[in-house]
């Protein structure tokens, strides 16, 4: 299991932060993801997830990501 930071971001600043997030892959953090879209209510916001190392592997827009919210993550088809 690795650990994922989940940050939310207006323009480059980030302004909020959940760190060390446990998950069995990238994949699962999809679901984290919309539930931080829907606490987030400012628009043109975005939701970056970044593995130990500090890379970036996901970057989603708030809107992006609700427009998923209701995709069956537990399908694994995905």
């Amino acid at each position: 299991m690795d650990l994922y930071d989940f940050e939310v971001l207006r323009s480059e600043e980030v302004i909020a932060a959940e760190r060390s997030i446990p998950l069995y892959s990238p994949k699962a953090a999809w679901p984290k993801i919309i539930e931080v879209a829907k606490s987030v209510n400012m628009p043109g916001c975005r939701i970056r997830v970044k593995e130990q190392s500090g890379e970036t592997i996901i970057l989603v827009g708030i809107s992006a990501a609700l427009r998923y919210s209701d995709f069956d993550f537990s399908s694994g088809e995905y």
